[in-house]
């Protein structure tokens, strides 16, 4: 035979062999025995075949990969898919039923979403309660102030549009809200800036990235996570009522050890430092910002309206996570607490609120906001009734679980119940308006 029948003998047999080891590969793997040799692969052949095979088989392994990256593929939707849309270009995220308790989530803009489909079941409160759960209980370490120290979970802001020109951010503890109002020309109002120093500049830095710039600030309330600021957000006015800064300023010590007993390295020279607001807007070029002062939780409170977007923001009321908050040193706490509650009703009617914002819990819908005023005058009136139907000798523990409500599965809100009951049995009782 001459040389090019040779050849063609040989590139026959080649192309066979090409042939074979392709159908091989598409086969299922065969189990692999006990007694399998290590280092040989089924359909791999041994010898010298198999070093020719070895040659030839790239695209057999580039197959294998390709069927094993497709069989991760086949999942069904929602198997692993994040429970959020994220909007990279505009830096928005939609989050479908993201309030546990209210039973009303909000969307990007601002709308509801669909009611009961955004419901979660009330054990979803664990996530605040039972991880957040302070070792010692979150008793409170200085008068009048209900944060204790907590171990701080790891947080990084990321601002989500909740409203038109109305965003959010989350830190822990405490499920702590940070809210910016968007302005012309990239100013922004800041309220509530928190919580922990690596917090503030990652909220600094989202705003510079943003092409934003602070114009002003305003706290909701002379407590020490609500009072907190950092140089890189500027050197703007921080506005809050008159009552909150006179506070601020006489209790400045205090407010520096809480704040480093839970997030320390704040600049204790910028803790606390506030401008006095006269008038019933924030002073700033963005829309309007309106304050609803009120006597609950601590002097110097307000809670902010913003009309354009319909936004409500509440500072320490009005939370799904937390139980009313009294200011049990005034003479009479579960008074001033549903009076404030009435204020904020009537606000949120006057401006057609449709988004609410606590200092601390779930942002929620105005069917969200009904709900938690009613659980609130429901926990306040229930507080009151424990108070005054306490027979003489008995203890806290004999009528602390008088009150039911959702949120003192919380060891930390519970811990917060007895203490206000403990304060009110103390001053007698509360009064009865009717």
């Amino acid at each position: 035979m001459d040389p090019l029948g040779w050849l063609l003998v040989v590139g026959g047999v080649l192309a066979l062999l090409v042939v074979a080891d392709r159908v091989v590969a598409r086969l299922p793997p065969r189990p692999r025995r006990p007694d399998d040799a290590p280092g040989v692969r089924p359909g791999g052949g041994s010898g010298m075949f198999g070093e020719l095979v070895e040659i030839l088989q790239p695209s057999a392994r580039h197959l294998h990969e390709e069927q094993e990256r497709q069989r991760h593929d086949l999942v069904l939707p929602g198997d692993a898919d994040p429970p959020w849309t994220v909007d990279l270009d505009a830096g928005t995220a939609v989050v479908p039923g993201a309030v546990p308790h209210a039973g009303h989530g909000v969307r990007q803009d601002g709308g509801q979403d669909g009611g009961q489909d955004a419901r979660q079941d009330a054990g979803d409160a664990g996530e605040h309660a039972g991880q957040d759960a302070a070792p010692d209980g979150g008793r409170e370490t200085v008068p009048g102030s209900p944060r204790g120290p907590r171990e701080l979970a790891t947080s990084a802001p990321h601002l989500i549009q909740l409203a038109p020109g109305v965003w959010v951010t989350t830190s822990q503890p405490w499920s702590t809200t940070t809210t910016v109002v968007a302005g012309p020309g990239g100013r922004c109002l800041v309220v509530d800036p928190a919580l922990t120093p690596a917090d503030l500049d990652a909220l600094a830095a989202e705003l510079a990235g943003r092409g934003w710039s602070v114009e002003a600030g305003f706290s909701t309330h002379p407590h020490w996570d609500h009072v907190l600021w950092s140089t890189r957000l500027g050197d703007v006015p921080r506005w809050a009522t008159p009552d909150a800064v006179a506070r601020a300023a006489r209790t400045h010590a205090e407010l520096v050890a809480e704040a480093g007993r839970t997030a320390p390295g704040h600049d204790a020279a910028l803790l606390g430092r506030l401008d006095p607001l006269d008038g019933e807007e924030v002073p700033w070029s963005g829309p309007r910002a309106v304050v609803v002062p009120h006597r609950a939780h601590c002097p110097g409170s307000a809670a902010v309206v913003i009309p354009d977007a319909g936004v409500l923001l509440a500072g320490d009321l009005l939370s799904d996570q937390e139980i009313p908050l009294l200011d049990v040193d005034s003479p009479d706490p579960v008074a001033d607490h549903l009076a404030a509650l009435d204020a904020l009703e009537a606000a949120a009617a006057r401006w057609a609120v449709e988004v609410l914002v606590p200092g601390h819990g779930t942002p929620t819908d105005a069917a969200g906001l009904a709900e938690q005023l009613a659980a609130d005058r429901a926990y306040l009136e229930a507080l009151r009734a424990a108070v005054g139907g306490t027979a003489a000798g008995s203890s806290v523990d004999d009528v602390v679980d008088d009150v039911v409500d959702r949120r003192l599965v919380d060891p930390e809100q519970r811990d917060h119940h007895a203490h206000q009951l403990a304060a009110l049995r103390r001053r007698g009782g509360v009064r009865d308006p009717s």
